[in-house]
């Protein structure tokens, strides 16, 4: 064997003086000789780079079959343990090998082993950093996110987490309410926790269905960590397969399986929260298990499990579905009396049929509040109970009372996108759009991905006369499959056309957004047309001023069936395109008469109140009249109290606008 040379030092000091070094004893030249001809260190570093290929196969393959993670812990035990063996066997056996392999062989073999491994854990890890998706929900087309508040901070720390709904592996789509519920309950449990940022349903929510990377998501949505699971059923048992993300890079901190009765669904809610704060435990400082262990929200199963089915039907509203979903609710509070949650999903299904269908909505509001005043008598502490409070107060014209659920409603549900886009139309219908617009602001902040925040926004960025910020908005609405002929958006998109001096265009969009199946409507599209022809062209005014008079006629010559109104939203939509054409004489007296004819109980129209403070509107503001018909509406004690709308000065009981 020849000793290594020192760098830089001459062929004659190859060898160091005897003053040096020590000489070396025959026992250790023995037993090195000994390692060097049965190939010791040879074979141990080889079976290394086998287990190290080994470990990562076996990673790889229990992330796609969904091992629990103690296969990977057995299998790293027993590869450790190896480790002697192999050199014990090298030692006594390994003058075999002399034989049959050479010492550059082995070497070379040990090097694509150790290749092979590192090949694999890369494979593996860009695996984990993908989200766990069954083969079938992959066929969706990727959506890109945009975010409306800019990139969050890269490096947001762990005690921020969000909690995607788990992908249903039942194999029955009917059932991803299953999934839902348990990424819902870990959600209402982690929110706890004191020093957690946690992002409200509404947020992570709006991914569902979206091929959209957990990264990205955490940048949406300024967390550091992301739990993403699995639900599976299998007769009267259900198998949860959760895993904890670092957002920074994709890589798993924490990864568990969970198999339990049906029947301890709740327990199995407690324990994957506990399991994911102590998987935090470091960064959260300590914090005390005994806050995530939460009162199921019911303890009948069957009652739990008629509201999840309910509450996955008002992702899209409908006539139909908020129908099915109240009777799927009452049949959960008919099973358990005291189950909040069922009387607020009743609540908002009732308001949507009021105040976004507007049917029947003396009936419907009067249902709203007593499920609402229900679900607060049994926990003063629901955010949404109140909101669905203030939005009935506002239809009927409530203002203060209005005010007092809005400002109560986000004191409890700060976190919540759904209670800020309530908000905002609260502040809409005040003639408050600065506050409004920064309601919306902040619901996109918390739910980037959700439609109905972005055509909120959108919406809000309208009224106030920006529509490239309204258009903006309304665009990334549209990306996020929010219906692009929906009354809320189409105004955003006619509206621009309209101010932009594309008459024939905004009339086309505002069309749209009716259904002309109906007499009325139909009627309606009409007079839209005229209204949108005359602008373009002054000499079809009459025409169309004679149109919006045939289709309100005047209180004295109405027909009986008509004299009372229960929605007076679109008496008072038409009296505002009176108003588009200059005729504010008889824009104030329509605007009164619909509220003459208002039916007892009826509301004053969800949308029209919003759509007063459209900026082509101010003539009609600026008018004497307006006062009279802005107390008429229940706003002028609003103002007394909480300021005067925008663009407006209310001194000594006298309100001017500008």
């Amino acid at each position: 064997m020849t000793e290594p040379s020192t760098a830089g030092s001459g062929k004659d000091d190859a060898v160091p003086p005897p003053s040096s070094s020590a000489p070396e004893s025959p026992a250790l030249r023995s037993i090195w000789a000994r390692l060097k001809e049965h190939k010791v260190m040879q074979w141990t570093l080889a079976y290394a780079a086998a287990a190290y290929t080994l470990l990562h196969g076996v990673e790889m393959v229990s992330h796609y079959f969904e091992w629990p993670l103690l296969v990977g812990r057995l299998v790293t035990v027993t590869l450790a343990l190896g480790v002697p063996i192999a050199t014990i066997l090298a030692w006594y056996h390994g003058h075999k090998a002399k034989h049959r392999i050479s010492g550059p062989e082995l070497t070379m073999i040990t090097v694509l082993l150790v290749i092979a491994g590192s090949v694999l854990w890369v494979v593996a890890r860009t695996n984990e950093a993908k989200p766990l998706v069954p083969a079938a929900a992959t066929t969706a087309p990727t959506t890109p996110i945009a975010t409306a508040s800019g990139a969050p901070n890269p490096s947001a720390p762990r005690t921020s987490i969000a909690v995607m709904p788990f992908v249903n592996l039942t194999g029955d789509a009917t059932k991803d309410y299953l999934g839902d519920g348990m990424a819902e309950e870990v959600i209402n449990t982690l929110t706890r926790v004191p020093g957690l940022k946690v992002p409200a349903r509404t947020s992570t929510f709006a991914y569902k269905g979206r091929n959209t990377d957990i990264r990205q998501i955490a940048k949406d949505l300024g967390v550091g960590t992301v739990l993403e699971g699995s639900v599976r059923e299998a007769g009267k048992r259900i198998r949860i397969t959760a895993q904890l993300i670092n957002a920074n890079d994709g890589l798993h901190l924490w990864t568990e399986t969970y198999d339990e009765q049906f029947t301890d669904l709740f327990k199995l809610q407690d324990k994957l929260a506990q399991a994911i704060v102590q998987a935090l435990q470091v960064n959260l400082r300590g914090a005390s298990l005994a806050f995530v262990t939460q009162t199921p929200p019911t303890q009948d199963l069957e009652a739990y499990q008629l509201y999840l089915r309910g509450w996955s039907l008002r992702e899209r509203v409908t006539e139909r579905n908020e129908n099915r979903a109240i009777d799927y609710f009452q049949q959960a509070i008919a099973r358990d009396p005291r189950f909040v949650r069922a009387y607020v999903g009743v609540g908002l299904a009732h308001v949507n049929l009021a105040g976004v269908l507007g049917l029947q909505p003396s009936e419907h509001l009067a249902a709203a509040e007593r499920a609402a005043r229900q679900a607060l008598a049994l926990d003063p502490n629901i955010a949404l109970a109140r909101a669905v409070l203030g939005v009935i107060s506002d239809l009927r014209g409530n203002r203060l009372e209005g005010e007092a659920h809005n400002v109560a409603s986000l004191a409890l549900g700060s976190n919540d996108a759904l209670v800020h886009i309530t908000s905002a139309a609260h502040q809409a219908r005040g003639g408050h759009l600065r506050d409004a617009l920064a309601e919306g602001r902040r619901a996109v902040e918390l739910a980037p991905a959700d439609s109905l925040c972005m055509a909120i926004l959108a919406f809000m960025y309208s009224l106030s006369g920006s529509d490239a910020e309204g258009l903006k908005y309304a665009d990334l609405a549209v990306e996020l499959a929010y219906p692009k002929d929906k009354e809320s958006l189409a105004s955003v998109y006619s509206d621009a056309a309209l101010r932009a001096g594309r008459y024939a265009e905004a009339a086309e969009i505002a069309v749209k957004a009716l259904d002309v199946s109906d007499p009325e409507q139909a009627r309606t599209a009409e007079v839209i047309k005229l209204v949108h022809a005359a602008l373009a062209n002054p000499g079809q005014r009459a025409s169309a001023l004679a149109a919006q008079g045939r289709l309100y006629p005047p209180l004295a010559t109405a027909r009986l069936s008509a004299a009372d109104l229960t929605n007076v939203g679109p008496c008072l939509e038409s009296s505002f395109r009176y108003a588009l054409l200059g005729a504010l004489d008889a824009a104030y007296a329509l605007a009164n008469q619909c509220l003459d004819r208002m039916a007892p109980g009826a509301v004053y129209g969800g949308r029209s109140t919003i759509h007063l403070w459209g900026p082509w509107l101010r003539p009609f503001h600026r008018d004497p009249r307006f006062q009279a018909f802005a107390t008429r509406l229940g706003l002028m004690e609003y103002w007394q109290q909480y300021g005067p709308p925008d663009d407006c000065d209310l001194k000594d009981g006298e309100l001017t606008c500008h």
